[in-house]
């Protein structure tokens, strides 16, 4: 199972933040900045504009236009020619005030209209060191920009109570509301700008963090159903999505394989498509979901089936089919009755070997003499001879259930299946004359490795099977095939017949003990057979319809794939 890396979602989540605080800081220092440049700019434009129009008074007092040069006394029409220039729009004031901020002269000297002009504490310091001083200064309840500076030697000439001469400086109050305003605007769009910028940032970091988690939740579904594929295409037990209309909508390859499905597979076909008596298996039970697994036999293969209920889909009424393939199960549990079955068997021989044997022997030594003393005598020594067959007949019984019953010992050889094929023709040869049958050999495997005893007693427990079975054809043709194939890790050990074949519950029976469809039949043949291939660690099949013969198949595992002991 595959797992998302958390440290990767933590790094991703850390750039993100970190993205966003450097752009928001970046966002800031640069607004901050603009606005600084524009108010720089913004009182150069104030420094510049004060400066011309103190240019412009200097000029006035140079030309004697507003001073008298000779006494050295402002005209009569010196604080007209300041209101005037006040009525020029920006000038809210101009005067000439004296080192202490004292008014001289200025545009208002209407005692009404006179406000006093409040310098920053420093400003009148620099004023007399420097000779010129600019910035803002409070004119009654406004802000304005002002700009001193100390007037022309001579042009203004005030003395003091000793008639020292006293320096005078010429001022200008620019009015600050326009610039404010454009200041103001410009302020409210560079902010208005950032917030915009920044909430778009927001907005895509946002939208980032958002596509960032949805390709997470993207990749961790891709990954769940990686996963859930993985885990249904691996899953055992096959796996069906049947839509009301009983209609397989999804099937996993282990379904494909318990069904046998083949083309274009199960998905898309209706339960009644499905060949044999499959999809009758897979219908709904009567009794309802709560009926839990149900035994269904189908193509020979024994299942095991749930259908439960699909609540979250897409089609109402959906439900999901589980099957198991119980096969496989069956048969063990078919091999540990058959092992206790001949455990008791075993029991039974020799307990019939003990009470039976012993005097079956003298019955048979006396049924001898009779033989003897009546010979050319009838129906006396007829009588006689039957006794013993039957004493025979018997003891054979006795033998081969003391066999049955008994573990061997398996001697594994290579045994030539040519020379064991041509030996049981040689012993059945007089049969099959007398029964007018052929035997027909043909071989692809060439050889096969198990104890050449035992193989030649099962093939010729079959081969005799065969013939019991074709004496009751009425077919003209009668034939027996002993046949041979290399696969499945091993070879395997065909002989077939032209009989009338077994019902299914004979085929089911077959290899059971006693079990026998002739008159005269002991029934422990086929029990015989499979005893022998399971010792051989291999197994033993029937394939038969009645009218179409039996074929008897033997699978003899290669050493490497076999999974019995043979030191056993």
């Amino acid at each position: 199972m595959e797992v998302a890396d958390l440290n990767k979602e933590r790094s991703t989540l850390i750039i993100a933040v970190m993205t966003l605080v450097t752009i928001g800081l970046s966002l800031i220092i640069s607004t901050g900045q603009t606005l600084s440049r524009q108010e720089e700019a913004g009182i150069l434009h104030l420094q510049l504009s004060a400066r011309s129009v103190l240019q412009a008074v200097e000029s006035s007092l140079r030309t004697g236009m507003i001073v008298r040069p000779d006494a050295g006394m402002f005209r009569p029409g010196t604080a007209e020619y300041f209101r005037e220039l006040e009525r020029s729009g920006e000038v809210v004031f101009v005067g000439i005030i004296d080192e202490r901020g004292g008014r001289v002269i200025t545009s208002r000297d209407n005692p009404a209209e006179a406000t006093t002009i409040v310098f920053p504490p420093d400003a009148l310091t620099i004023l007399r060191e420097q000779g010129e001083w600019s910035g803002r200064a409070t004119y009654g309840k406004s802000n304005v920009y002002v700009h001193a500076r100390r007037t022309a030697t001579g042009a203004v000439s005030r003395h003091d109570n000793a008639g020292n001469p006293l320096p005078s400086f010429l001022v200008v109050g620019l009015d600050m509301t326009k610039h404010m305003a454009v200041y103001k605007g410009f302020k409210q769009n560079a902010l208005f700008q950032a917030a915009y910028i920044l909430a778009a940032a927001l907005f895509i970091w946002g939208l980032a963090m958002g596509l960032l988690k949805r390709r997470e939740l993207a990749g961790k579904a891709l990954l769940l159903e990686r996963f859930q594929a993985k885990l249904l295409d691996n899953l055992p037990d096959g796996l069906l999505i049947v839509s009301p209309l009983n209609v397989i909508r999804a099937a996993n390859p282990a379904a494909h394989a318990i069904l046998g499905a083949q083309g274009s597979g199960l998905a898309g076909l209706s339960l009644d498509q499905l060949q044999d008596n499959v999809g009758e298996c897979l219908m709904p039970p009567e009794e309802g979901p709560a009926a839990g697994w149900q035994r269904k036999t189908a193509k020979g293969a024994h299942l095991e089936i749930l259908s439960v209920p699909l609540r979250e889909h897409d089609e109402e009424g959906s439900r999901l089919v589980l099957i198991r393939d119980r096969t496989r199960m069956r048969e063990l549990e078919r091999s540990l009755a058959d092992a206790e079955k001949m455990a008791a068997l075993g029991t039974l021989a020799a307990g019939v070997a003990h009470e039976i044997r012993n005097p079956l022997s003298s019955l048979r030594g006396f049924a001898q003499y009779f033989a003897k003393k009546f010979k050319g005598s009838s129906p006396d020594e007829t009588y006689a001879q039957t006794m013993i067959r039957e004493a025979d007949r018997l003891n054979r019984v006795i033998t081969d259930l003391l066999y049955l019953s008994r573990p061997r010992s398996v001697q594994p050889q290579d045994v030539s299946l040519l020379q064991l094929a041509e030996d049981i023709s040689n012993l059945v040869r007089m049969d099959l004359e007398d029964r007018a049958v052929s035997l027909d050999i043909s071989l692809e495997a060439q050889g096969v490795r198990a104890d050449e005893d035992l193989l030649k007693q099962a093939v010729l427990n079959l081969v005799l099977n065969s013939l019991d079975a074709l004496a009751e054809s009425t077919l003209e043709t009668k034939r027996i095939h002993i046949a041979s194939a290399s696969g499945d890790g091993g070879v395997w050990i065909f002989v077939r017949d032209t009989g009338p074949g077994m019902t299914r519950a004979q085929k089911e029976q077959a290899f059971e003990p006693f079990f026998t469809t002739k008159s005269k039949g002991t029934g422990l043949g086929l029990a015989l057979v499979h005893k022998t291939m399971r010792e051989h660690g291999g197994r033993a099949l029937i394939e038969s319809e009645e009218g179409r013969g039996t074929t008897v198949a033997l699978f003899f595992p290669d050493n490497e794939h076999a999974d019995y002991d043979w030191s056993a």
